[in-house]
């Protein structure tokens, strides 16, 4: 007999309502804790070893702790979203995580935003919908349309050349995401408020 909670529901492959339920909580509570973690006293050391250890270490931050913390969080977080994934697939096997999907969760931290955490959730979102729901979509649209080479093209087979002339178009044109934090884009636009300065001069 298929797990239940109260007021979720029951846990089975014919129930997907229950596992959208625990995983909008899930997500949610993570969002909270990380926005808490962010301007903690462990966060800022986090932001100042990231810029300079040496300069972190000589102001009293235990690196070696910080960065054990950083790695054991990061460890918990992965491990807990892997097991509802398993759950919810009710299968584990290797392929499941090839380098197609480091490269989907690359494209989705640098289009949203590096450190913002509502602008990675935003890009993920939005790499999700591409993947999802556009691209098939285009399959669709081109099937309908009946051209010769339009309607022959497996858009869903192009997603990842799609996500490359993204990442690289962000590289040049905004590096620091679509919705980044505000020290990232003081940090990104140094050298153009300088030359600014510089130029007013």
């Amino acid at each position: 007999r298929p797990e239940a909670l109260p007021g979720i529901g029951e846990f089975s492959p014919l129930t997907p309502f229950a596992y959208f339920m625990l995983m909008a909580g899930i997500v949610t509570l993570t969002m909270i804790l990380l926005y808490r973690l962010q301007d903690s006293k462990i966060g800022r050391a986090w932001n100042a070893i990231r810029e300079d250890e040496l300069a972190a270490a000589a102001n009293g931050i235990n690196t070696v702790v910080a960065k054990l913390l950083a790695f054991s969080l990061g460890a918990t977080t992965a491990g807990l979203a892997g097991v509802f994934s398993a759950s919810k697939l009710t299968i584990v096997s290797p392929d499941q995580f090839l380098f197609t999907v480091s490269f989907t969760v690359l494209a989705m931290v640098i289009l949203g935003g590096m450190g913002n955490i509502w602008g990675v959730a935003a890009g993920a979102f939005i790499v999700f919908m591409i993947q999802a729901v556009v691209l098939k979509q285009l399959n669709t649209v081109a099937e309908t349309i009946n051209l010769p080479i339009i309607s022959d093209i497996d858009y869903t087979q192009y997603q990842f050349l799609l996500y490359g002339v993204a990442l690289v178009l962000m590289m040049l044109f905004r590096p620091e995401g679509l919705f980044p934090s505000q020290r990232r884009r003081r940090e990104l636009h140094i050298a153009d408020d300088y030359g600014e300065i510089q130029g007013d001069e």
